[in-house]
């Protein structure tokens, strides 16, 4: 997860509670004029008031911003879950030929045929990308450079050029 997000939720939720603070301080600033027993300066009153309207502004808005990035740190989060317990369906498999990928854990296949992933994009782009291929050499679907040998055969010769 990036932390990144978080601190700034942090953040926001800390000048949305500076904000409301400073609107409550007016709010006692206004009633403390009326509740004086004398005549309150209209001014005065004014000016708090004003004040008061444009704090409690500021708070919604902050308070709205702080709304939205909640949400979207929340989705983060469930996505981040979804993706871990779909990654705990696999294990690590090594090949007879020392390779290692991440295979369908048998009991977690939920009907799905026993498949491959590639461990790299697992790993460094959070990815489920499925190893296909016939025969001894398999590649990633995502990134063909990810090769990953199965059985002790030599490799095919590939055809870059052909289409």
């Amino acid at each position: 997860m990036d932390f990144s997000q978080i601190e700034s939720v942090l953040g926001l939720a800390t000048t949305a509670l500076g904000a409301t603070g400073k609107a409550v301080s007016t709010v006692e600033a206004v009633r403390n004029l009326f509740s004086s027993g004398k005549t309150p300066d209209s001014g005065e009153a004014n000016k708090l008031l004003n004040a008061l309207a444009g704090e409690l502004t500021a708070a919604n808005m902050m308070n709205v911003q702080l709304s939205e990035a909640l949400k979207v740190l929340s989705r983060e989060l469930k996505r981040q879950d979804e993706f871990e317990n779909e990654k705990a369906r696999y294990e690590l498999f090594q090949t007879s030929q020392q390779d290692v990928v991440f295979r369908l854990k048998g009991d977690m296949a939920n009907g799905q045929p026993i498949h491959f992933i590639c461990p790299v994009c697992l790993n460094s782009d959070k990815q489920i990308s499925y190893i296909t291929g016939q025969g001894d050499y398999k590649t990633c679907q995502k990134n063909r450079d990810h090769l990953f040998k199965f059985n002790d055969t030599p490799l095919p010769i590939r055809d870059y050029y052909t289409f």
